[in-house]
């Protein structure tokens, strides 16, 4: 469940930092009204929160392939361990 949470914050994120950039740099810079200002602060911060989002799948991943490699180790001894029960 905090996987799908997860996952919606971020394309809501990712969405908000991609109409927030949008438009071109010196257009904006120009003409800055409060909504533009406040629209710039949500897209800064959408951009902060996917680098975070990033960071934290990556670490997810490796943590998901440490686990995985423990699992094989585990099925690589108890195999061992059967066959060595099946010779005696």
């Amino acid at each position: 469940m905090k996987y799908l949470t997860f996952r919606n914050n971020a394309t809501v994120c990712l969405l908000a930092l991609g109409l927030c950039s949008c438009s071109r740099r010196g257009e904006r810079d120009q003409n800055l009204s409060t909504g533009d200002k406040a629209a710039r602060e949500v897209g800064k911060a959408a951009h902060e929160i996917t680098k975070d989002v990033g960071k934290a799948a990556a670490a997810g991943a490796r943590e998901l392939g440490h686990a995985a490699k423990e699992a094989h180790e585990g099925w690589k001894e108890a195999s061992q361990a059967d066959k060595a029960r099946q010779k005696k």
